[in-house]
């Protein structure tokens, strides 16, 4: 087998054909008809390895291969949107790798097809972000975020929010809110700014240093104070990643206001 899935290896599906499709898929010997049919199905387990490997085949266009889903993706993208309107299903029921894994599959495509500027994109990664049960569901939401903030014409500041809840929530998995900021990177609105300038200023030192490096290369002109404070108590050659922030701290101030 080269690729079954990234949450639905040991779910089963009783349909035969269907079963029959998605082997075929999964040993490099299926078509988009293998494919089709499990997308199209009403088993939550055959259209989340459909959505996996849409995913899948889109990260190995890195290396030059094509997509061979791309003539689908509306469909897939329209798929994907009402899987995510839909409950999360239980692993106990689907024999998924854990609850949710629907909802994760589905937002793994909408980090790729979601359309930034749609209202309905919009509102589903911000919905996905505030109910997000597993680490995986949030890992694709905190991307798709990301995506659609960096990308859209306007700032949606719904989505910016619940991205903030996370990011600076105290209480929160330390990775979780690392995944948050991390969305933020690409993302140049000031606002987005003053959000990592509130999370480099609380106190656990991964969250401030990851806040402190997106500041340095996207938000000097406007938070310049705040990475001077971060980085005050750094050695001057202090080792990567906050040589990162140093560096540009130094090419700043070599610059001027």
């Amino acid at each position: 087998m080269t690729f079954d899935s990234y949450h639905w290896q040991e779910a089963q599906i009783d349909d035969a054909e269907l079963a029959r499709a998605r082997s075929r898929l999964a040993s490099d010997e299926g078509e988009g008809t293998d494919f089709l049919a499990l997308l199209r199905s009403d088993c939550a387990v055959a259209v989340g390895v459909a959505l996996d490997h849409y995913h899948h085949a889109e990260t190995m266009t890195r290396f030059g291969d094509n997509n061979p889903f791309d003539p689908y993706s509306d469909e897939i993208l329209a798929r994907a949107r009402s899987v995510l309107k839909s409950p999360a299903t239980l692993k106990r029921e689907t024999g998924a790798y854990e609850d949710g894994a629907n909802h994760s599959s589905a937002l793994l495509v909408m980090t790729i097809l979601a359309d930034p500027d749609a209202p309905e994109d919009r509102e589903a990664i911000a919905s996905a972000l505030q109910t997000a049960s597993t680490r995986a569901s949030l890992e694709a939401a905190t991307e798709a975020a990301g995506m659609i903030l960096s990308d859209a014409s306007s700032l949606d500041q719904n989505l910016l929010n619940a991205l903030a809840e996370i990011i600076l929530d105290e209480t929160r998995d330390v990775w979780d809110r690392v995944r948050g900021i991390v969305a933020l990177g690409n993302v140049t609105d000031r606002r987005a700014g003053d959000v990592l300038a509130r999370a480099a200023q609380q106190k656990i030192q991964k969250i401030q240093l990851e806040a402190a490096i997106i500041l340095s290369s996207r938000h000097m002109s406007t938070h310049r104070g705040v990475i001077e404070e971060i980085t005050s108590s750094w050695p001057e050659d202090a080792d990567y990643p906050e040589s990162l922030v140093l560096d540009a701290l130094r090419a700043a101030n070599v610059d001027g206001p």
